[in-house]
């Protein structure tokens, strides 16, 4: 039986070309800022910053997952509001809801919250002077929603209008991972 080596060669190029491609993009010479990104307003935080050691459960093996409003300015009515939005979020989590904790970091008073199941930190306290030093106070200034890990860093950021569809898609994906 003879082969045609042209044949063997296309063969070839259709097994191992996408694979040697996909190599030649990632370790190659060509700067990966092309490449597409999730879509969305996020920003990873790296390295992470470790939650505030008075702020951790001490008696709890794997903390949950935080959903955290911080805000380096009072909290009057757009902060009551980016409160509700994140409690809408947490509710449309379903089952998964009871892995993630809702907190609450602000500076002078709260207005009355009905909301027993929302953690408060001061961030005028010393620890929470700390935190927002290594989060960068400027950027607390008018909000930020954080997700902590439930090892007890904060690892992602989002403007405070950040659309409640992605915060959800992120959380979705961050419980359904492996390390969760």
């Amino acid at each position: 039986m003879k082969h045609n080596t042209g044949t063997l060669w296309l063969v070839a190029l259709v097994c191992f070309g996408p694979f040697a491609g996909a190599l030649f993009l990632y370790y190659g010479p060509l700067d990966p800022g092309w490449l597409p990104q999730l879509p969305g307003q996020r920003e990873l935080l790296e390295p992470s910053v470790p939650l505030p050691a008075e702020w951790r459960d001490a008696d709890v093996e794997a903390e949950p997952w935080q959903l955290i409003y911080a805000r380096m300015t009072p909290c009057e009515q757009p902060c009551v509001q980016h409160l509700v939005r994140l409690l809408q979020v947490h509710l449309a989590l379903g089952r998964d809801r009871d892995r993630v904790r809702r907190a609450v970091w602000h500076v002078g008073a709260l207005p009355p919250l009905e909301d027993p199941q929302l953690a408060v930190r001061l961030l005028d306290s010393a620890p929470g002077r700390e935190i927002a030093a290594a989060l960068g106070g400027e950027r607390l200034g008018e909000g930020r929603v954080l997700v902590a890990d439930p090892r007890g860093e904060v690892i992602l950021s989002y403007p405070p209008d950040v659309e409640q569809k992605e915060l959800l898609r992120d959380l979705e994906r961050l419980l359904s991972g492996p390390d969760s």
